[in-house]
């Protein structure tokens, strides 16, 4: 079986640094990897005169010690259902291969072991017990390192902020974020003491505040004291199939690091059931350091006016004496795509415009409401139109940078946009980096944004280079397009980077517009003829005479597969 990797080693063995020189400078790229290690029930604290968040482990929701704080929240995992009517469970878990086999997953005879921080579940509260990922085998799915797959379904809940007093019981809890990640994983035994360290929930009397110790630094998907698992590449042509039962509905819209992904969530009785099948994408990351003494003249205006815009890696320089801490930014470390985009164009001539590494990655989440702040409120699940509130809707995409939250609507256009960026090329420098796009969006979304009516709606999918011109399909581009059912679903595939724009356009015919209108028919406009300016020409694809393009400049040229029409 072909596997997902780069040349030579495996992206995914591919570490990041933990080391420069005082003598460099440099910037990162890396996507935070979410999540949490260890399961808890936790008790949140008005911040204290200096800001700081205090917090403190809990063993139930009566527990004595985490009476006096202002809510509890916990993180958990779901486990394996145990029965057809179970709820907050793993209902099913297969490999799909690429004829539609289904492969099966039987739960590995190894698996974490329980949080060192328990708590006592409450299903009347809402309050779901402690877990840990899950470690399957797939026989047929093998990959560089075996046949071990880690399926982890992230669960996070909380109490109303501020409204419990001490001595009153605590109200129920809410879900809040849920994140499913598949990892293909091996195994590596411990062959001395504290090689590996499992993550402890500790709590500091001195701050009032509780942290996860353990190493910052480890790329052990599961860490016990006993062994680890890495991740590993994904085997070519596989897709995954997640299936999971929730009591409480987990509401808003979906982001993902999949491709192709199918979706159904649906009502049963006593609660909701996420059924979600999708492939695995490889997501370009950067680390790149270069010699101060090699960077251009600019680079000491441009760093006072741009370096402590972003968050800081502080990585160590173990050459000095005693080691130095140097401070390395990690542009994905903020909100919106304009800064990190801006550090891409300006780093990009100077490191290579290529991508350090592209591991792969399984993964979907629920955007938090700060992800949210800047979206039409036809997003937004609470919205009144709506019968009940329920996920709106769902983008993926394999770009470094994405538009955080749903796509913007461009009331102008009257269309989605959603901005993505990365690198040109593989690690390999040679290698053109294939882009991939996936929106999907319940029908009454789009009848929210555009005031359509239950009538039929279509869907165009165009990618628009950094320049503003719409990039012609070839054949390394592959389009999806359904918009016929409850569901709308979108995907463009294979195009390249470095900062191009997804438009979605959604329309109906003129008479079904709106269900206010008049149904008496409105006959369409004709089709604008593509005339050329004067210093422009109009380019007819070879293939397909309805293709055509128009192409400016001062001795305008057609792109190849085009002729002058």
């Amino acid at each position: 079986m072909l596997f997902r990797s780069g040349v030579g080693i495996e992206d995914e063995l591919i570490k990041t640094p933990t080391e420069t020189s005082v003598l460099n400078t440099g910037v990162m790229f890396l996507s935070s990897k979410g999540g949490f290690i260890e399961s808890g029930l936790f008790a949140r604290y008005p911040n204290d005169a200096q800001s700081r968040f205090r917090i403190r482990t809990c063993t139930e929701m009566k527990d004595q010690l985490c009476d006096d704080a202002s809510s509890l929240y916990y993180n958990t995992f779901l486990p394996v259902c145990p029965s057809a009517t179970s709820f907050d469970c793993v209902e099913k878990f297969v490999a799909i291969t690429k004829d539609g086999k289904e492969l099966a997953a039987t739960l590995d005879a190894i698996q974490p072991t329980a949080s060192l921080s328990p708590y006592k579940a409450d299903p009347t509260k809402n309050l779901v017990g402690p877990g840990n990922p899950l470690v399957f085998t797939i026989p047929g799915a093998e990959h560089p390192g075996g046949n071990r797959y880690l399926l982890s379904v992230a669960l996070t809940g909380a109490t109303s902020e501020g409204a419990h007093k001490p001595g009153q019981e605590y109200g129920a809890f809410t879900p809040n974020n849920i994140q499913m990640t598949v990892e293909a994983v091996d195994y590596v035994a411990a062959t001395s003491p504290k090689q590996f360290q499992k993550g402890r929930w500790f709590y500091y009397e001195d701050s009032q505040t509780t942290a996860l110790q353990k190493n910052p630094f480890s790329s052990c998907s599961v860490e016990e004291d006993t062994f680890c698992m890495s991740k590993r590449a994904f085997p070519a042509d596989i897709r995954f199939q997640v299936v999971i039962r929730l009591r409480s509905s987990t509401n808003g819209w979906l982001f993902g690091r999949v491709q192709k992904p199918d979706v159904s969530i649906s009502s049963i009785p006593g609660g909701e059931k996420w059924d979600v099948t999708a492939a695995p994408v490889r997501v370009p990351q950067i680390w790149e350091f270069v010699p101060l003494a090699q960077m251009p003249a600019s680079f000491t205006a441009w760093k006072a006016e741009n370096w402590d815009q972003i968050p800081g890696s502080p990585l160590t320089d173990p050459t000095t004496n005693p080691p130095s801490l140097v401070r390395i930014p990690n542009a994905l470390n903020v909100g919106g795509v304009e800064t990190p985009i801006k550090w891409l164009n300006y780093w990009m001539p100077i490191t290579g415009d290529k991508a350090s590494a592209s591991p792969g990655v399984w993964s979907i989440r629920n955007l938090a409401p700060s992800e949210m702040n800047n979206s039409s409120n036809c997003f937004d699940s609470g919205n009144s139109r709506y019968s009940q509130k329920r996920v709106t809707g769902m983008v993926t995409s394999n770009a470094m940078i994405t538009t955080p939250g749903p796509p913007q609507f461009d009331q102008k256009e009257q269309a989605l946009i959603y901005q993505l960026a990365g690198p040109h090329f593989e690690r390999d420098g040679k290698t053109l980096f294939r882009g991939t796009y996936d929106l999907i969006m319940r029908k009454d979304v789009a009848q929210c944004l555009y005031n359509f009516s239950n009538a039929p709606i279509k869907a165009t999918i165009s990618v628009i280079s950094a320049t503003g011109e719409e990039v012609i399909s070839t054949e390394q581009i592959a389009e999806r397009n359904d918009a016929s059912g409850e569901w709308i679903t979108l995907g463009k595939y294979g195009f390249t980077f470095s900062s191009p724009k997804l438009k979605v356009k959604l329309t109906q015919d003129p008479q079904s517009k709106s269900s206010s209108e008049t149904a008496s028919a409105v006959k369409p406009a004709p089709a604008p003829q593509m005339k050329p300016s004067k210093n422009a020409i109009v380019c007819v694809n070879f293939k397909n005479q309805k293709l055509k393009k128009i192409v400016t400049g001062t001795k305008p040229k057609c792109p190849a597969g085009y002729r002058v029409g």
